[in-house]
């Protein structure tokens, strides 16, 4: 659960007013709730006070042992916004929008395609390292997002990966395997590209780093970048233009998707 929620975030604060009134009609103290969903009382008492944002599992418990009827459970994609950082949540809600998403990536998976295992692994990497409690809160977060991937008329996914990002083994041999796996079974879709850019190309048009280029509605198009703890939304028609034709020309210089899947496939047998 993440710590200090905005104290302008209305949902999280009126989680916590049900929770607590719910209890106290069940006659449950807050060490006596937090046994019967798993977590100590005192958890319990930062959630009633807005001080945490609750798991998914923790609004799951609360709802069944209050016998909310579902009126908890019903709260949690609200309240799953909350987990993404302030800066963050600008680009969720365009992507959530978008007709077409082109990304190119030199670290990482995209966070859409990733399992949850390898998501986890990321996830957990930072340092300081994190809280166990922040780490699951952001990877349903994560795993919501990819629901867009689901939709009866989902976004145009085009994805060019750096090889690295297929090479490194994120959270072990097993992880790294089922990923790779899964990014293989997803590239089949009829919405979704993906080409790996071989490390032989050498230099290419963005060498400076990975980027993301949104389409919204009426062809009006952002571009997205980020940085060590942030991110930034770009408009500027001129940058947007740019970076859209580097797109371009890494789509070019990439491996076809059928060459890239051969490339996964090595890189599987490789681990």
């Amino acid at each position: 659960m993440s710590e200090s929620p905005p104290v302008s975030s209305p949902v999280v604060q009126y989680f916590a007013n049900q929770v607590k009134r719910l209890r106290n009609e069940k006659g449950l103290t807050q060490d006596q709730l937090g046994k019967r969903i798993g977590y100590t009382g005192a958890m319990v008492g930062y959630v009633e006070n807005a001080k945490r944002i609750p798991t998914e599992k923790f609004i799951l418990g609360c709802d069944e042992q209050l016998d909310a009827g579902g009126v908890l459970n019903e709260l949690w994609p609200l309240i799953n916004r909350e987990s993404y950082p302030d800066w963050f949540r600008p680009f969720v809600e365009l992507e959530a929008e978008a007709i077409s998403l082109r990304a190119f990536e030199v670290q990482v998976v995209p966070g859409l395609f990733q399992t949850e295992a390898y998501a986890r692994a990321v996830l957990s990497a930072g340092w300081p390292p994190p809280k166990a409690d922040d780490v699951e809160r952001q990877l349903s977060a994560r795993l919501e997002r990819q629901k867009i991937l689901d939709r009866d008329n989902p976004p145009l996914l085009w994805a060019v990966l750096e090889e690295s990002v297929v090479r490194r083994p994120v959270g072990g041999r097993s992880a790294m395997a089922e990923q790779l796996k899964y990014l293989l079974e997803i590239s089949q879709r009829p919405h979704v590209r993906v080409q790996v850019l071989p490390f032989a190309n050498g230099v290419h048009a963005a060498m400076d780093g990975a980027f993301e280029v949104l389409e919204m509605g009426a062809r009006e198009k952002v571009l997205y970048v980020e940085r060590p703890g942030g991110g930034h939304i770009i408009s500027d028609a001129t940058e947007v233009a740019k970076c859209d034709q580097r797109m371009s020309a890494l789509v070019g210089l990439a491996l076809s998707p059928e060459e890239s899947a051969e490339l996964i496939t090595t890189s599987i047998g490789d681990l």
